[in-house]
Formats: C-alpha cells, structure tokens, sequence
C-alpha cells in the first residue's frame, strides 16, 4: 500500500510544481485550488508521456516510466527555487478560522462543523470502500482495467499486432478507439506495486473525486460564503452514481473532473486571470486524451474562447499570444489523435453508428429522469430555476453555458440517431453516465448563479477582499 501511495502522490507532485510554474504571478488562487489543480494535471500528464514511450516501443516498466517523472519534478523544483515561485500563496481561506472566529456566530458554527464533519465521512468512506472490494462491473474491467493488466504484463501497449488487435483486443473486448488515461493510470500502479491487484489499481479515482470537491469547495467560498460553499459540497458528494464510479474505476468522473476544471479556469481567464489561459488548454487536452465525448464539449468551449479574445481583446499581439496560450497545450494530445486517424480507429464504440430514425420519444424519458434525483440530487432541477431567477446572464456565464448547451445537445442527438445510444438509453446504462460528465460543471455553475440571488448576496459571515479584476 505504501507502493501505491508513492504512485499517487508523483503525479500530485508533478503537478503542484507545474501549477505553481503556471500560476507564478497569481496571488488569487488558495493553496487548497492549487492542490485540488495538481493530481488531476500531474495524472494527465503522466499518463500522455507513457503513451509517447509505449508509442516509441520504450518497454514499461519502473525505470523507464518513473525516470522521466522525476527529472521533470527535478527541473520544475530548480525553476521554482531559481525563479523564487512561491509554492504556497500570501492569501489563504481557513475553514477552521471561520469556525473559531467571534464572527461567526453559534449558529453557523455548529452548521459548520457537521456539515464538514458529514463530507469527511462520505470521502472517507468512498476511499475505505474502495480498498475493500475488487473491480464488479464487467465494462469497468474489460473496456479499462484488463488492458492495463496486459500494458503491466507485456510492458508494452501491445503494437506489434494487427490494428485491430491493438491493445489487446485480440484478448478481451476492449475498445482499440477509447483513450488510455484510465488504463495506463492502473499501468501506472501495477509498476509501483509490482503486480496488478483488482482492489489497488482502484484508488486513483476517489483521488479525483476528492480533487473536485475539494475545489467546489474553494470555488464556492470565493462566490458565496463558507456556509453555503459547505452545504454545496455536501449536496454535491450525495450523488450515489458518483460515489459508486469513484469505487469502480471508471473513466465518466475524470472526464466530468477534466471538463468543471478547464470550465472553471476559462471563467477565471475571462475575469482577467490570464495565466489561467494555459491551464484551460491542459485540462482540455488531457480531457481529450480521457473519454472521446470531450471532444464535443472542448471545441465549442475553444470557439467561446475565440470568440471572447475576439471581442474583448484590443491589441493583437496579446490576443495572439493569448490564443497561443490556450491552443499550445494540444500539442500534448496530438499524438494520440494523429495515431488514431493514421491507424483508423474512429471514435467511441464500434457498434455506435449514425443511423438517422429519428426517435424524439426520448426526450420526455431524459427529463423525467433527470428530476427523479435516482442518480443525482437537486442541482439537476434547480439549475434551471436559479438560471431563470437570476435574469440575464452576463457574458462570462454565457461563454460556459455556450459549451455547456452544445455538449448536452450532442448527447440528445446521440440518443435520436443512433441505435447504440437509443437502445442503451432505454436499458438505463448511457444516461445518466453521460450527465456524471458535466455534473461537477453544474454544481460550479450553480455557485455562481446563487451568487447572483438577493438571499445570499450578502450571506457571507466573513468578508474578505478581493483584488481587483484585470481586463
């Protein structure tokens, strides 16, 4: 176990430093946003790198896989003490500072403290069941999880093969189209531990569940107040089918993860963070390189990202180096979607094809279930009440929203025109899947929509100062 901490907390390192090499200028951004930034990035990044050595025939095993790591967590420590990038921020938002404040009175304190107390144990318990328990679900272990067993075996990702055996498919019935973040991120463990363990390889998503929450959290404190942020998290974590795709290794939780971050960031960079540019295209690119429907969310969210430089960006060379900024970080994913294309792999299953019968009676099903709550909690059903009560949405919102609308809308036409989707739609196994996706993205979303609600504009039991935003 302790193997497998180390194999956890790398990638966590990896990533605090680039994050820290990034954010250099951003006294904005707490030392708990940076934390919850850094395993998710340092996964991707790891994961895209031992792609490149398996894509290059490099074998993987301990040596040829960690040593990069490391000279990389080398170079970005020597940049970090040569260039004296703070790692820790001057600004720092204590919840127990809250709780112990004289400000704060009784009342909000004992809120407080069992709301906290309620989401340390729903995280404690999500990481305690999955180290008691093996893989379950069958797609889980056949479309992610026997692939890395064969990567760790083989050292390889198994090449030398016809393409249509690639990845050893011609063993199991893993799809060759699907992206190997998840697999190579159990790769990744089974190195460390020295073997491939059902219950070990696990652990790596209830560490991006906790990620997610964390900067929910964070989030929310900064657009509302502590109070609110806490309860927003505690409505957040009671998602069953989030809890359960945190225990059983699939890749819909890091995909939704990948999606509210990069969300998140183009927010901050629009309100003037520019050095959160570069981060939107890494969480994008790494999405990417995650789950093949991120495609149909990042290019309408690149499009609203042209299009707020082209609108709000006087000077040409900041609107080009700018631009540079946030398409610089694909260069990480092209690899992957150049093997693809030249290998042709397609994307998705193999058994999605577009067959247009078009089949409308699946809308009233999605929104019946969709305000059931059976997989999800009330963000669902009042999103769209606190985006009708909160009048017209300023520009910032509608840039996400934008992104937000088109890839709901690709998920509909799936459902129309496509037999796959449809006839999986109606066997309950797709749905709600595909809305765990962009789920953390609406609980973001809902904290800035409560912001803009008279209650709670001036909730908050602490005031704290802002700097002033940069246009």
């Amino acid at each position: 176990m302790i193997m497998v901490f180390i194999a956890l907390l790398l990638p966590a390192i990896l990533g605090f430093l680039a994050i820290a090499v990034l954010l250099k200028k951003e006294e904005h951004t707490s030392l708990l946003e940076r934390l919850c930034l850094a395993y998710p990035l340092g996964t991707g990044l790891l994961t895209i790198q031992m792609f490149l050595l398996g894509l290059l025939r490099v074998p993987l095993t301990w040596a040829y896989t960690t040593l990069p790591v490391m000279v990389e967590i080398l170079v970005l420590s020597l940049w970090v003490l040569r260039n004296k990038t703070p790692l820790v921020p001057k600004i720092s938002y204590g919840l127990v500072k809250d709780i112990a404040s004289a400000k704060t009175n009784w009342t909000q304190k004992a809120v407080l403290i069992v709301l906290t107390l309620w989401a340390a144990v729903k995280l404690a318990s999500i990481f305690i069941e999955t180290g008691t328990r093996p893989i379950w679900a069958w797609d889980s272990w056949s479309d992610w999880s026997v692939g890395a067993k064969l990567f760790y075996h083989t050292k390889s990702l198994l090449l030398d093969t016809p393409t249509q055996d690639f990845f050893g498919r011609g063993v199991v019935t893993r799809l060759t189209a699907y992206p190997l973040l998840n697999t190579l991120m159990q790769t990744w463990i089974s190195i460390w531990n020295g073997g491939f363990d059902e219950v070990l390889v696990k652990f790596w998503t209830p560490v991006f569940l906790l990620s997610i929450a964390g900067y929910l959290y964070s989030f929310a404190c900064k657009e509302l107040n502590r109070l609110t942020a806490m309860a927003l998290l505690v409505i957040f974590l009671s998602s069953p089918l989030m809890s359960y795709h945190a225990v059983e290794v699939y890749s819909d939780l890091p995909l939704g993860v990948y999606l509210g971050l990069a969300s998140a960031s183009f927010l901050h960079a629009m309100r003037g963070r520019r050095s959160y540019w570069r981060i939107v295209g890494l969480f994008s690119a790494i999405a990417m390189f995650t789950k093949d429907e991120a495609l149909f969310f990042i290019a309408p969210l690149f499009l609203s990202a042209a299009y707020f430089l082209w609108r709000n960006t006087d000077d040409r060379i900041t609107k080009k180096n700018t631009v540079m900024q946030l398409l610089s970080p694909l260069l990480f994913v092209a690899p992957w979607y150049i093997f693809k294309i030249v290998h042709h792999l397609g994307i998705g299953a193999d058994s999605t094809r577009l067959i247009f019968s078009f089949h409308p009676e699946v809308i009233v099903p999605a929104i019946q279930q969709m305000a059931s709550l059976e997989n999800f909690n009330v963000f669902l059903v009042f999103f769209p009440l606190f985006l009708l009560a909160a009048g017209k949405p300023d520009r910032e919102l509608l840039h996400i929203l934008f992104a937000l609308a088109c890839y709901v809308l690709f998920f509909i036409m799936l459902y129309c025109f496509t037999n796959d989707y449809y006839d999986h739609f109606f066997r309950g196994t797709v749905f709600f899947r595909n809305i765990l996706t962009y789920y953390p993205l609406i609980a973001l979303l809902t904290a800035v929509l409560l912001k803009k609600q008279p209650i709670l504009e001036h909730a908050s039991p602490v005031k704290r100062k802002h700097g002033k935003r940069k246009r």
